[in-house]
């Protein structure tokens, strides 16, 4: 199981690499994507499952250049657009919950469900130039993240800008639970897609022992 788990890891690393080096994206890229949910697949999918879906995601970025429209496919989930709103943050907190129990997702799951509730998650849309706290809208305690401005840019320069690199730049910076880092901030991130909205998320490191972050 460690060494699939090690492998599925691996590959993400090296799909986001590609990503990273080709063109522009936009959200109009979802049109050979928005049948492709996150990395954080609902239930307790296996990793087989969990890499074929975040290669189409990740496939279908790097295919694009943002100038293709969305194609209009039947019966295809609800698209949210804004980050900000209740839709989203209900969608996203529902994918949270599912996948929980996942043996390779599971506890990343469960580190951004523990970051809404402490109001500490952050959700980016650079497209859009905002950036705003998650919040459970099923939970009547949980009130509305306020919402800032950010620069706005395309997804692979943001992208570039964010995601942290290992030493001589080679490969991305993991986490013991598959999470990214985010070079601004040294906290832990996650690219993804969610019913058709491609979204970044950001939340504190885990601390160790001396009080440093589990990630330096």
């Amino acid at each position: 199981m460690v060494n699939n788990i090690n492998s599925l890891r691996l590959q993400n690393t090296q799909l986001a690499l590609r990503t990273l080096r080709v063109g522009n994206a936009t959200d109009e890229d979802t049109s050979r994507t928005s049948r492709a949910s996150s990395l954080l697949t609902g239930g307790s999918s296996g990793s087989s499952r969990a890499n074929s879906k975040l290669s189409v995601l990740l496939e279908g970025l790097s295919r694009n250049n943002g100038t293709t429209k969305a194609a209009v496919q039947p019966a295809t989930p609800k698209v949210v657009n804004d980050v900000t709103s209740t839709d989203f943050m209900k969608a996203l907190t529902a994918k949270l919950k599912a996948s929980v129990n996942d043996p390779v997702n599971g506890k990343q799951a469960q580190a951004m469900l523990t970051a809404i509730k402490n109001g500490t998650l952050s959700v980016s849309d650079p497209t859009k130039g905002v950036t705003t706290h998650a919040w459970n809208p099923d939970d009547k305690t949980s009130k509305a993240g306020k919402t800032e401005k950010i620069a706005q840019t395309n997804w692979n320069d943001f992208l570039k800008d964010h995601l942290k690199r290992g030493d001589g730049g080679s490969g991305l910076t993991r986490t013991s639970d598959g999470s990214y880092i985010d070079k601004p901030s040294g906290q832990y991130a996650f690219f993804g897609n969610l019913n058709g909205k491609y979204y970044y998320v950001t939340w504190p490191a885990e601390v160790t022992a001396s009080g440093k972050p589990a990630s330096a």
